[in-house]
């Protein structure tokens, strides 16, 4: 007390306590001495409701003595309420907390073991702290922020009991901060009945290097006011784990301005990955989605919706299962753009094993890998009802599936605008109903320049092995190979369904041969039904045909000459009778599969998704002269060891790329490309 009564008349900041009853008097002076103060704790367990209460526009420190951990000391409210409550209601002055541990003994699950309620420009800091359960029936939260300015949560431990024997609540709970909130290198984990982190207000949320694990609700949930809707929130490199209530997911985030989701890894959440709503525009990047699940929710991975745009880019979804849309993600915006994911075995109860789009004006999927994806429902990897242009291009399809009385093993699209599928792999798809493959029935549809290769539809009152399209008005059906597919049904390669005489079906420079019927359907190639205003087949190497087209020539009928379809390579060989006999016809493209020029140099098109050359130079033979030197060698498989860019071919560079330019370089340098599938169409000169 003498230190005490010597800091009250010195107006001193330091105040060094030893006893509940030391805590509680420091605090009290503190609040009425007119200085900034710090008060230091000895190692001990303090027992109480300790609270601080001032007008003043000071600062306010708690910390152990110097080289006490926050192992040795402990403020407990013994189940009677807070721990400790700070409220300043100044205009200023700042807040900081450090390395001490709270128990989360206060009688009520509503109220946390910390709280504090910060001047209108104060900041505050909790830095390394630890708020932990007793095993007994205790209950409380662990961190409560009523307000501030600015907050700043770091190295701080946030455990509850993960029993269910007594609710905690939420671990950190932010309701009043106007300003920026900071939480970094936390962990919260085992909250029940409670979120890992709940918070309700901020003007900036920057959530990074956190671990969110087993918590019974969210493990971040951001909800500011709906009216704001302004909140720029970044969330990145955070574990969110195994959230164990049905319906609640690793993180949800509402109501912002901006959101860039990055570096995140979602696992095991039983109500999904991850929510996103009611905002401006989110980038969600470079996040693993893995074995997440919604047992009677929606999605498994993400549901992104409600906002002005989605950008979902470079994430990787896997072994997610969504209730009723979207194993692996759940769109629902103006604009949808999904680039260069991955997504492989996610399932779906109903529609769209990995992907399911419902809404919006403009829509991209783009550079995707879908595999082994599956749904109950129609789509098994790709589901759309959105309006507007829906663009699927880029992408490859392999063994994606659908079951029941439903369509598109890999992709289903139906809605009431524009759909564009071009520059596609589909291969190895299945559907027990029609399209083993793609399913198309939208007003306008464009196919084009697509691989379709090996696709299975299983239903016999339905049809197309590979593709089904039922367009509302027109259809361009262009260069793509549709080869080895199979129907029980009708059409085993392609299915045309028409529905009303408005409609125009322009099919040309395709190659639709040598698939097949495994019932007693019609059509083992092409299968039409139905009469529009006006149906052209035409520029086609095509067998087995069923329906009557208006225009039905010119056609080839004969084996495209594939170079090895057997190992999967189906560009066309320098005999083949399908190469120049295409038509330069509307909606042509420039480029093939491959990314070649359309034309040759006489102006020339094939027939098939590739276009036949053997003019262009492996991307390591960066002088191109058809030989490969140890220095282009050398730098290209640098550049590939480093994850660089490369100027004049794919990125990321493919490894089978530098193992052919090495190939190559040991065997003399010198190439000639054969026309055939990259990189072995690069062969040695004789």
């Amino acid at each position: 007390m003498a230190l005490f009564a010597l800091a009250a008349t010195c107006k001193a900041a330091d105040f060094h306590v030893a006893t509940a009853q030391d805590l509680q008097s420091a605090l009290t002076m503190a609040a009425g001495n007119g200085a900034a103060n710090n008060i230091w704790l000895t190692n001990g367990y303090y027992s109480g409701n300790f609270s601080y209460s001032s007008s003043a526009n000071y600062n306010l420190a708690i910390q152990p003595e110097p080289g006490v951990s926050n192992t040795q000391v402990a403020i407990d409210g013994v189940a009677g309420g807070r721990a400790l409550n700070i409220t300043c209601s100044g205009s200023s002055g700042n807040v900081t907390v450090s390395n001490v541990t709270f128990m989360r003994n206060c009688g009520s699950y509503s109220i946390g073991a910390l709280r504090v309620a910060a001047s209108s420009g104060g900041t505050i800091l909790v830095n390394a702290c630890r708020f932990l359960s007793p095993t007994n029936n205790s209950q409380g939260m662990g961190l409560e922020i009523a307000s501030g300015l600015n907050t700043t949560i770091v190295n701080c431990t946030v455990i509850g009991k993960t029993n269910g024997s007594a609710y905690d609540g939420d671990g950190i709970n932010i309701t009043g901060v106007t300003g920026t909130t900071l939480l970094y290198n936390s962990t919260m984990a085992g909250n029940y009945a409670g979120c890992g982190a709940d918070i309700t207000a901020s003007a900036v949320l920057t959530v990074t290097n956190n671990v969110f694990q087993t918590n019974s609700n969210e493990g971040l949930y951001f909800y500011p006011s709906s009216g704001t809707k302004t909140a720029v929130v970044v969330v990145s490199n955070n574990v969110f784990s195994t959230t164990m209530n049905n319906n609640v997911c690793g993180a949800a985030i509402e109501n912002f301005g901006t959101l860039n989701l990055g570096a995140n890894i979602f696992n095991g959440n039983r109500g999904g990955g991850a929510y996103i709503s009611y905002g401006g525009t989110a980038t969600v990047a470079g996040n693993t989605f893995d074995g997440n699940d919604v047992w009677d929710g929606w999605w498994g991975g993400a549901a992104i919706g409600s906002l002005g745009a989605a950008i979902v880019t470079g994430n990787t979804f896997s072994g997610n299962t969504g209730g009723y849309g979207g194993g692996g993600v759940y769109l629902n915006n103006t604009t949808n753009i999904l680039t260069g994911n991955t997504f492989g075995a996610n399932s779906m109860c109903a529609s769209g094993g990995a992907v399911t789009i419902v809404g919006g004006t403009i829509t991209t999927i783009s550079n995707n890998a879908f595999s082994a994806n599956s749904a109950s429902g129609s789509g098994g990897s790709v589901y759309s009802t959105a309006g507007g242009l829906v663009t699927i291009t880029g992408n490859t399809f392999t063994g994606n599936s659908c079951s029941g009385n439903y369509q598109g093993g890999a992709v289903y699209v139906n809605s009431s605008g524009t759909n564009v599928i071009t520059g596609n792999l589909f291969q190895q798809n299945s559907s027990a109903d029609g399209a083993g493959a793609i399913y198309a029935a939208s007003p306008g549809i464009t196919i084009s320049d697509n691989l379709v290769v090996n696709n299975t539809q299983t239903g016999s009152s339905a049809g197309g092995g590979g593709i089904f399209v039922n367009p509302g008005s027109i259809l361009y059906m262009i260069n793509n190979t549709v080869f080895n597919n199979s129907s029980a049904g009708n059409g085993g390669g392609a299915a045309f369904q028409i529905s009303g005489t408005t409609q125009l079906l322009y099919v040309f420079n395709n190659i639709i041969w040598g698939n097949s019927l495994s019932g007693s359907g019609n059509g083992a190639d092409v299968y039409l039904t139905g009469s529009g205003q006006q149906t052209a087949l035409q520029y086609n190497d095509v067998n087995g045909m069923y329906g009557v087209w208006n225009i039905a020539a010119p056609m080839l009928n004969t084996d495209p000459k594939f170079f090895d379809p057997v190992n999967g390579d189906y560009h066309l060989q320098t005999n083949s009778p399908c190469l120049n006999y295409g038509t330069n016809g509307p909606f042509l493209l420039l480029t093939d599969l491959d990314g070649n020029a359309r034309t040759n140099g006489a102006g020339q098109v094939d027939l098939g998704c590739y276009q036949f050359t053997t003019n262009v130079f492996h991307p390591a033979d960066t002088n191109q002269d058809w030989t490969i030197s140890p220095a282009e060698y050398t730098a290209y498989a640098a550049a590939w060891k480093a994850g660089q860019a490369w100027s004049n071919g794919p990125n990321p560079i493919p490894a089978n790329y530098v193992t052919r330019a090495g190939y190559l370089m040991t065997n003399g340098g010198a190439y000639y490309n054969d026309g055939s599938a990259r990189p072995v169409n690069w062969k040695l000169n004789p």
